[in-house]
């Protein structure tokens, strides 16, 4: 998915297709085959990232999981 913007003055850059905008990636908890998801993370990458860029999705697993553990109250110290 890529997110358009206008130009590069709302941190957008240049895409493949000649155009600005953003490539978001978003981690989503799966609530079983009755729920949608709840996005826990989301990281609003530039237009030209690439779609399997480890370091990003590693980031963003990162980000997810520190979002679960602190709606479940850990802090760390176990």
């Amino acid at each position: 998915m890529l997110t358009l913007a206008h130009s590069e003055k709302q941190d957008a850059t240049a895409t493949r297709k000649r155009t600005f905008g953003h490539h978001p990636l978003v981690a989503f908890v799966d609530h079983g085959q009755a729920g949608s998801g709840e996005p826990v993370a989301s990281l609003l990458r530039p237009g030209n990232a690439g779609f399997n860029t480890a370091a990003d999705h590693i980031e963003s697993a990162r980000l997810a999981l520190a979002q679960l553990l602190k709606i479940c109250g850990w802090d760390g110290r176990h």
